[in-house]
């Protein structure tokens, strides 16, 4: 059975710093440039299994497959919808980008995120996404960084899928709740609101209305995704984003691919 996925990353951040130590004894870093598109299989040397241990051979793949590591202490209610976090540190390719920062994001709040190109924001965005620290699961994040890709699917469709699953989720969580033995009435209540909010017998008008807004005509609406250009991708992405309405939306320079009638 292969290891889980926290085994993974304990794994391979001892691997990192094992890196660390043996870089910074015989090379001199050179300038880097933080691009979060680069696949892990392109960073690093062959690894040569001749006198290394199994154990150690797996923990140097997995460094080679780890694009960022980061650790912190949650520090929120559990039950809340706000996220708090202590001591957060953020590194990327061994680089460190954020060292014990505190990380506070109020529910129903906005913010902006500044900085220059390469300091790290979209590797931060992913790391929240992805819940490299454990952010409860009853929250829900979306990460806007892409376009739709590009298949089959037409606009409507493609909402309207991520709309149903999050009723699955929300069903199984209500599930989940109520099976406890003390039972949590406030969240339970919650959970029964935002499945009433969602109402599938009106996804479709939902989506339609949605898409509407940011330009789509019905003939649009209708056409395979593969058969828009990037920025109309876009536009499904971000209309896929209002429509599912999570707890915690994160966007990343969404409107790189948009005119300004869309933005």
């Amino acid at each position: 059975m292969p290891p889980s996925a926290s085994k993974q990353k304990r794994l391979a951040e001892k691997a990192a710093k094992q890196a660390a130590k043996a870089n910074a004894g015989g090379t001199t870093e050179g300038t880097s440039t933080l691009v979060d598109s680069t696949p892990a299989s392109s960073v690093g040397t062959p690894l040569d299994s001749k006198n290394v241990s199994t154990e150690e051979l797996s923990m140097a793949k997995l460094a080679l497959a780890t694009d960022r590591s980061a650790v912190g202490v949650l520090v929120s209610d559990p039950k809340s919808r706000d996220i708090k976090i202590d001591q957060y540190t953020l590194s990327f390719h061994g680089r460190l980008l954020f060292e014990g920062a505190e990380i506070s994001l109020n529910y129903g709040q906005r913010y902006g995120l500044l900085g220059e190109n390469g300091s790290g924001k979209s590797t931060f965005l992913k790391s929240l996404a992805e819940r490299d620290i454990e952010i409860p699961d009853h929250i829900d994040i979306y990460l806007v960084s892409n376009e739709a890709d590009p298949t089959d699917v037409n606009a409507v469709d493609f909402i309207v899928a991520s709309a149903k699953e999050k009723v699955a989720r929300l069903e199984k969580r209500i599930e989940d709740l109520s099976a406890a033995e003390e039972v949590d009435e406030a969240a339970l209540d919650l959970a029964y609101e935002e499945l009433e909010e969602l109402d599938p017998s009106t996804f479709d008008a939902k989506a339609g209305s949605i898409l509407h807004g940011l330009g789509f005509s019905q003939e649009m609406m209708r056409k395979p995704t593969k058969d828009m250009s990037g920025g109309w991708r876009m536009r499904v992405a971000l209309g896929r984003a209002l429509f599912v309405k999570p707890h915690l939306l994160l966007l990343d320079e969404p409107t790189n691919h948009l005119d300004l009638g869309a933005v």
